[in-house]
């Protein structure tokens, strides 16, 4: 098996290389992602409440499985744990058990990645795999120098990395964390920026039926790894194109400049085939009865395939996770029967497809 897939990763590298080079000087198509309001895209399906038989101290990264079980990375107590679709503790995860001499282990993001395993991952560091049942399937120490997110295409996953190289890389690796090999990607365009805005906590990179996509803090739309599958780029009406670059590696003044424009800070897949593009720092004109200005979040979904046109919107709740037609953000903590204070609720949003253009 493990031949096999090696085999299957070669094909498809030299198919990735191929596709780039014939692509090289192919001009993107770029077309509007329309504004329209929040609630033609986005409707409140329902609240999840989350056991307080585990108290959360920070949710600082959510994943969702298919069959909708709940992933919550906590950094206070540098743990992750595992809720039902209906809200209840299942079992927590923790690296240290696996990694026993990287007691310091800080989960940056932990993520299902099929099979009924998931996978934790350490920033610029390394990264463990559980089994369904929390014991430890596989275990890296570094994955690779910076490494920022991850997300699973068929039997690979895909890492992203901050960008230092004057080449981009993502990494492929095995569900045994094995080193498939390297992809080129892109390098961004604004270098001294991406070293310094990471984006959404491991929300950089995710993967849909036909892929990996990706993006960087100046990107207009997210980006497919196999650049061939795709060339259309959408510009939602709140994207404002960054001139230049910060002037050096470690401006003084780096968050006033990261706020001149907005940034792109995630890619969400909604579903197989649709990405969610998410902005922050949009202009003050982009704000709305529901968001304040400087409080928003700008959105653009797309179909990968074509299936619908592309829309965008201005949102007052910040995406966290997203799948199976859904996008998930947290909520206010749950007042509890004793007066205590809960889990902060989970909020659960549909997506509506757009039918036709305006």
């Amino acid at each position: 098996m493990p031949g096999r897939i090696s085999a299957q990763l070669l094909i498809f590298l030299l198919a990735i290389s191929v596709a780039g080079c014939l692509l090289e000087n192919t001009k993107v198509a770029t077309v509007r992602s329309p504004l329209v309001p929040f609630d033609e895209l986005f409707v409140l399906q329902d609240t999840l409440r989350l056991d307080p038989i585990m108290l959360i101290g920070q949710v600082a990264f959510l994943d969702v499985s298919e069959r909708e079980e709940i992933l919550v990375t906590d950094h206070l107590a540098n743990s992750t744990y595992l809720f039902s679709p209906s809200g209840s503790y299942i079992r927590s995860y923790s690296a240290p058990e696996c990694l026993p001499d990287d007691a310091d282990f800080y989960p940056w993001s932990t993520r299902f990645i099929g099979d009924g395993r998931i996978m934790t991952m350490r920033f610029a560091g390394g990264a463990v795999i559980f089994e369904a049942d929390g014991t430890c399937f596989a275990e890296k120490r570094m994955l690779m120098p910076w490494a920022k997110a991850f997300c699973t295409y068929k039997d690979s996953i895909f890492a992203q990395q901050v960008h230092f190289e004057e080449q981009a890389m993502a990494n492929v690796y095995s569900p045994m964390l094995e080193t498939f090999g390297e992809v080129p990607v892109e390098p961004p365009r604004l270098t001294f920026l991406n070293t310094y805005f990471a984006g959404q906590r491991g929300r950089t990179i995710d993967c849909f039926d036909d892929g990996a996509y990706y993006i960087y803090a100046e990107s207009m739309d997210a980006t497919p790894v196999e650049s061939s599958l795709s060339r259309i780029q959408y510009e939602p009406d709140f994207f404002e194109w960054r001139p230049r670059d910060f002037p050096d590696a470690s401006p003084e003044n780096k968050l006033e400049l990261q706020k001149e424009y907005p940034s792109t800070i995630a890619v969400f897949a909604l579903n197989g085939s649709t990405r969610m593009v998410v902005y922050v720092d949009l202009d003050s004109r982009w704000s709305t009865s529901d968001v304040r200005a400087g409080e928003g979040f700008g959105l653009s979904v797309a179909s990968n395939s074509g299936q619908f046109p592309a829309r965008s919107t201005i949102s007052s709740v910040h995406p966290l996770a997203a799948g199976g037609g859904y996008f998930y953000a947290v909520g206010e903590h749950e007042s509890l029967p004793n007066g205590e204070i809960g889990n902060p609720v989970i909020l659960r949003y549909r997506f509506i497809s757009p039918q036709t253009e305006p």
